[in-house]
């Protein structure tokens, strides 16, 4: 064994074949080093692979010598016989372009990594120099593998003078090589000679910059029955139409309370139920109290402000206040209109009664603000003369505290949930509930990913809330299940940087920020 790959932190990524586990076994092997294993079961790793990658280092306790990337899982087509290649793998453009995007995805997940660590010991240079070593078939990438090799050479040593980035092509090897010749390839790379380029080492300000800081404001409208008593009645409402209501309290409610559970997040959501659904399905709504989430108001029977009178719109809120808080033994602070129907009566009666927050506007689509005390929007007399029409409207200041009880405005949106892309109501006008779940999860993902790379364009420190809202009548089916609790542990995947939280912790959170505010102006 060279002397230059010895007693060392290697930090080992691969597939979940035999190939990367041998290639572990010989590097492992009377060597004296430490080594840390990834496998990825996904071509191009995705949120939940990243967090493998930050984790396996941390094993290493943040220090690694050589991270040796194994990229044979990425064969070419050629290598097996033709009745075990899928048809998919003959695209060669998909093929290069994946095998590209998990290369550079795991080089990048490694090269945060570093910096962050560096950051965190008010260090702006890598201390100790480290290698990364590829390994595969050249021809699995194209001829851009050349100059992503060239770019990474050129780029880690602004990180350190001594980083260095090698690709060993299997190639020409007339046979598929053993884990102990893999081994002596990488052992025979000499060390990278002090480059001739004087580079700083200070990390470049679009590297250094810190993550954004995200609350995630997860939140589920257990509408069941009653979505089809107020906002979604229908006179030709029927049987089998109220039976997916039953649905949704006796199965899509447990199922994503066990999704939750899974993920360890339980105790960090918010359920707004209305009270229907707390006296016809006590059961579960009693488990789902005793899983520790935040219970939050929904009407009664999903009935929408606009629907009732003021003095109808009072009484059901008193009777949800007291159905809610026999059954958690609490006062409920929180509340969403039903289908986001409220109005000004309606922020007036929560006010009143001190709630903490409203989540029905969407002023702000991944910001808290106070629920504003705007005048009626008037609408257009066409009957009179334009000029009584011509004016601006009179939108209230979001940050700027109001007179009496300040009640916190937690958005949410169309876009954020579940329902109206994938829930088949025959008699309300929607996509009728076949739209692909994979648009969904793309929708969402696209949402979180501009506002993680643009956080600082809405807030100078670069923090936001992510709200998302789903329904156990929708999200509950089996079709669409395994791809919130996919989203879910994406959303996991992000590490320390991304939190769970309930709505009444984002309130307060805004409350005490808002307060600092003001005493330091």
């Amino acid at each position: 064994m060279a002397s230059n790959f010895k007693d060392k932190h290697i930090l080992l990524s691969g597939s979940t074949g035999a190939g990367t586990l041998s290639l572990h076994n010989s590097l492992a092997e009377n060597h004296g080093n430490k080594i840390a294993l990834v496998t990825l079961d996904r071509p191009i790793p995705d949120g939940n692979s990243v967090h493998q990658i930050d984790s396996a280092i941390g094993a290493l306790h943040g220090t690694v010598d050589h991270f040796i990337i194994d990229t044979r899982s990425q064969a070419q087509a050629t290598k097996d016989p033709i009745w075990e290649v899928p048809l998919s793998q003959w695209d060669q453009d998909d093929a290069l372009y994946i095998a590209r995007q998990s290369l550079l995805s795991q080089v990048k997940s490694f090269l945060q990594y570093q910096i962050q660590n560096a950051l965190k010991t008010h260090s702006h240079t890598l201390a100790n120099p480290f290698t990364i070593q590829i390994i595969g078939y050249e021809s699995n990438f194209g001829k851009p593998v050349i100059s992503i090799i060239s770019k990474l050479k050129h780029d880690l040593l602004r990180l350190h003078q001594e980083a260095s980035v090698n690709f060993i092509d299997l190639q020409p090897e007339p046979s598929e090589p053993s884990a102990s010749r893999i081994v002596e390839l990488l052992c025979g790379i000499p060390p990278r000679q002090r480059s001739d380029l004087v580079l700083a080492t200070r990390l470049p300000p679009n590297i250094s910059a810190p993550k954004p800081r995200v609350k995630i404001a997860l939140s589920f409208d257990f509408d069941a029955l009653s979505a089809f008593i107020g906002t979604g009645h229908h006179p030709d409402n029927n049987l089998a139409d109220y039976s997916t209501g039953t649905f949704s309290g006796r199965v899509g409610g447990r199922r994503l309370l066990h999704m939750l559970k899974k993920h360890q997040v339980a105790d960090k959501v918010t359920w707004f139920i209305p009270g229907h659904t707390i006296e016809t399905f006590e059961s579960i709504v009693k488990e789902i109290v005793a899983s520790g989430a935040e219970i939050g108001l929904h009407g009664y029977a999903h009935e929408g402000a606009y629907q009732m009178t003021p003095a109808q719109e009072r009484d059901v809120l008193v009777k949800c206040m007291d159905v809610a808080q026999r059954l958690t033994g609490k006062r409920v602070r929180g509340y969403r209109a039903p289908m986001y129907q409220l109005r000004e009566t309606t922020i007036d009666l929560l006010r009143e009664f001190e709630f903490l927050y409203d989540s029905s506007l969407s002023h702000h689509d991944s910001q808290p603000y106070f629920t504003p005390s705007e005048p009626p929007f008037q609408r257009i007399d066409y009957s009179r003369p334009a000029s009584t029409w011509m004016e601006p409207a009179k939108i209230a200041e979001m940050n700027a505290r109001p007179t009496g009880h300040p009640l916190v405005e937690i958005p949410t949106g169309w876009h954020n949930e579940d329902m109206m892309a994938m829930q088949y109501f025959p008699h309300v006008a929607n996509s009728q509930g076949f739209v692909d779940v994979r648009v969904v999860e793309q929708r969402w993902k696209d949402i979180f990913m501009y506002l993680w790379e643009n956080s600082t364009v809405d807030k100078e420190d670069g923090s936001f809330i992510f709200p998302l809202l789903m329904h156990p009548d929708t999200s509950g089916m089996a079709h669409v299940m395994g791809m919130v609790d996919r989203f879910v542990g994406w959303l996991r995947g992000w590490g320390d940087s991304v939190e769970f939280h309930t709505f009444s912790s984002i309130a307060k959170g805004y409350l005490e920020e808002r307060k600092k505010v003001q005493r330091e102006t």
